[in-house]
């Protein structure tokens, strides 16, 4: 993992199955040494919509994202910025 990740986030560790042909069209598309970045990008993609159609105002779901967003620093967010990682 990159330190820009792990400065931003804390991280867990998980160990996960899935089916062969799955996990080998994850290796072909995300690419060896990134599929955990890949499998963390849509879980929160999923979760996200989850929690967004939970709600059926639309302007409740656009404010309710905010609170699911990381809090963080000026600062934090331009390094981010800087290493085109935002």
């Amino acid at each position: 993992m990159n330190n820009i990740h792990n400065i931003l986030m804390n991280v867990q560790r998980v160990t996960i199955s899935m089916p062969n042909n799955v996990y080998e069209q994850l290796l072909e598309l995300a690419g060896k040494g990134k599929v955990s970045k890949f499998i963390t990008e849509a879980t929160e993609a999923k979760l996200l919509d989850e929690r967004v159609s939970l709600k059926r105002d639309p302007v409740e779901s656009f404010l309710a994202l905010g609170k699911y967003m990381p809090k963080l620093t000026v600062r934090q967010i331009k390094a981010a910025i800087n290493k085109g990682r935002m």
